[in-house]
């Protein structure tokens, strides 16, 4: 009779949770979520994240040989106020994330997927992306990346405005050549 009492109780728990995460999960909710564990190997990155409302976990996997995933992960780092190295120091922590309709992402790379960061944040992470591909070329495009990090922003406006005049010249002297 208790077995029977249990089996009972138990699909109503599941069902229970299993509304109650269809209600958390709507595009745009944000919600607490806590890092259970953190796992660095020498390729990837995982985290794995928990939440009080459900018995689910989410993981989130980084490969670290992609430039993308190494940014989402040094601002997830940053977020929490560690350096990229300490990412380990995570577990335990508290993220917020947010449900893009389909998936849990850590607030602080939402700008990283599609279709939900800004024009200005989309165009700032993809010139970072670039100066880190740039910086691994060797040579001539290493040393110029090289130079602009290191120049003041008064240096680097009149770099601009010298290139522009160079183009324009080169225009138009390609136009009456």
């Amino acid at each position: 009779m208790a077995q029977a009492a249990s089996e009972r109780q138990a699909p109503t728990t599941n069902e229970y949770e299993r509304l109650r995460t269809k209600k958390k999960e709507r595009q745009g909710n944000t919600e607490q979520a806590s890092v259970t564990d953190v796992f660095v190997g020498e390729d990837q990155v995982v985290l794995t994240v928990g939440f009080e409302w459900t018995s689910d976990t989410e993981r989130f996997v980084y490969c670290l040989e992609d430039d993308r995933d190494v940014l989402k992960l040094e601002t997830l780092a940053d977020s929490k106020g560690f350096e990229f190295e300490q990412i380990s120091f995570l577990e335990g922590e508290s993220l917020a994330v947010v449900y893009t309709g389909n998936e849990w992402v850590p607030e602080a790379h939402v700008s990283y997927v599609d279709g939900e960061g800004s024009a200005s944040e989309t165009f700032r992470t993809e010139l970072r992306l670039l100066v880190r591909e740039l910086a691994r070329t060797p040579g001539v495009l290493r040393k110029l990346v090289q130079v602009t990090r290191s120049m003041s922003t008064k240096q680097l406006v009149i770099a601009v405005i010298l290139v522009k005049k160079i183009i324009i010249v080169a225009l138009v002297a390609y136009m009456l050549l």
